[in-house]
């Protein structure tokens, strides 16, 4: 690249303006009529292909008129447009920056430099964000940083490693275009101009958060019905389990909340048994609770039923086999964002008798239940259920209700 050389020389400009320059070098200068003036010279440096850089007030005009005088104290605006097929680097010297524009005061001669790269060798990465969620890409070496749309220019060969990284609700759901796969990172060699979309989705479970980082450990997080924005829900992640496991996390854990009971008497002796529960696994898929899954419950009491021994009482189930109290039990999802779907509960067994309080209509979070059997053994339970007792309980059927 041929550096533009200074067109007039500053005796030569001084004659043109009518007086001889009296001082040397980059400092300030006297005309005849005892104004000072300063020297501004412009050198462009690196790729440079055409375009321009002018001077406001007028004076500079590169690479034609590369250097000027102006009066002493004079604000002047260096501006810079490059040629389609170089790109501006920045500025040296008396100007710092990578700003198109730079100001400076002429309170003494100054040198600037302004450095171009040609685009010929260089390759553009585009880079651009998809998906429901939210979170950024950054570049290695710099370039790329952003949490919408951007790109950065590279010599043709550079290896540039993308890094992506959800915000605090989302999780990375994998690259499309130049990169591709699911892990949070993309290299890859520019040759050419690339385009590469980061997709973020907002998480269904917590085996997806997992997969999206598998250093995730147990904890609250935030999930999204069917990756819904407009419908979160707080759960524990137990990540400890392959897969991951999802819990809501009950508020009301007194012993009169969120309890199973089968009572003894009748056609089952012993101690009544009674399961406490402080969180419920929920599939996030279907809004089912397993209330199988006695992970975080407490179980006390023991039943012999003929040769079954009960130790532990599924969630939402209250059953008795003929005893003078009935079993009872208490669903209380205050604090979740569910509630218990219409027609999830129903009678189950002999003779089966019971209660549902309030009648639940798909807007309840909080339900007492008894249940008993004529003679033999009855239950309220979720519907499905058989013998609801032990690991023999159904799915009970929950509904989004923030």
């Amino acid at each position: 690249m041929k550096t533009p050389t200074l067109l007039l020389s500053r005796s030569a400009l001084g004659l043109a303006m009518g007086f001889v320059l009296v001082h040397a070098g980059c400092g300030s200068f006297q005309n005849p009529d005892s104004a000072s003036v300063a020297a501004l010279n412009l050198v462009v440096a690196g790729d440079f292909s055409g375009g321009s850089i002018v001077s406001q007030p007028a004076g500079i005009d590169c690479g034609s008129v590369c250097s000027s005088l102006f009066n002493t104290g004079t604000k002047v605006d260096l501006t810079v447009t490059p040629s389609d097929s170089s790109d501006f680097v920045g500025w040296e010297g008396a100007c710092t920056g990578s700003s198109p524009t730079c100001s400076l005061t002429m309170d003494a001669g100054k040198n600037v430099t302004a450095t171009f790269r040609s685009k010929l060798n260089r390759a553009n990465l585009s880079v651009t964000l998809g998906g429901a969620g939210g979170g950024s890409v950054s570049s290695q070496p710099f370039g790329i940083q952003c949490a919408g749309s951007c790109s950065g220019g590279y010599d043709k060969g550079t290896m540039v490693t993308l890094t992506a990284e959800p915000d605090s609700t989302s999780v990375f759901s994998g690259w499309t275009g130049a990169c591709t796969g699911a892990a949070r990172t993309c290299a890859l060699t520019l040759t050419a101009d690339v385009q590469v979309m980061a997709n973020f989705a907002n998480p269904s479970s917590c085996e997806q958060i997992r997969a999206d980082n598998p250093t995730a450990t147990n904890g609250n997080r935030k999930l999204f019905v069917n990756g819904d924005k407009t419908k979160a829900f707080d759960v524990y992640c137990h990540m400890a389990a392959t897969p991951a496991l999802t819990y809501l996390n009950l508020t009301k854990t007194t012993a009169t909340d969120n309890f199973s009971q089968f009572t003894a008497g009748g056609g089952a002796t012993g101690t009544s048994v009674k399961t406490s529960y402080t969180k419920l696994r929920i599939d996030p898929a279907t809004l089912k609770v397993d209330t199988n899954d006695m992970r975080f419950a407490s179980s006390t009491g023991a039943i012999s039923k003929g040769t079954t021994n009960v130790t532990s009482m599924p969630y939402a189930t209250a059953i008795a086999c003929g005893a003078p109290t009935a079993g009872a039990a208490n669903i209380d999802l205050t604090g979740t964002q569910f509630a218990v779907a219409m027609g999830a509960l129903g009678l189950g067994g002999t003779m089966p008798t019971g209660t549902t309080t309030p009648t639940p209509n798909g807007q309840i979070r909080v339900l007492n239940l008894t249940g008993n059997g004529g003679g033999t053994c009855g239950w309220n339970a979720p519907v499905g259920s058989n013998n609801p007792y032990n690991m023999g309980g159904s799915p009970l059927d929950l509904v989004f209700f923030p």
